[in-house]
């Protein structure tokens, strides 16, 4: 990749990152306990099943 065409790649990612940044606002003290409980058991207490939406892997079909 050509040095002029990196620059302007970088400069409008940091241009997205600014933006994103600037319309999430601050977190909240919820959120942050959310993410410390998602950091110290990772997938662990993430939900399961149909309630949860949809999954990457298939669920077997099941026998009637």
């Amino acid at each position: 990749m050509k040095p002029r065409k990196r620059k302007a790649k970088l400069l409008l990612v940091a241009e997205h990152h600014a933006e994103a940044l600037r319309l999430a606002g601050n977190v909240s003290a919820n959120q942050c306990c959310f993410f410390d409980v998602a950091v110290a058991h990772g997938k662990e207490l993430e939900p399961s099943g149909w309630l949860a939406g949809t999954s990457l892997t298939k669920l077997p079909k099941e026998t009637v």
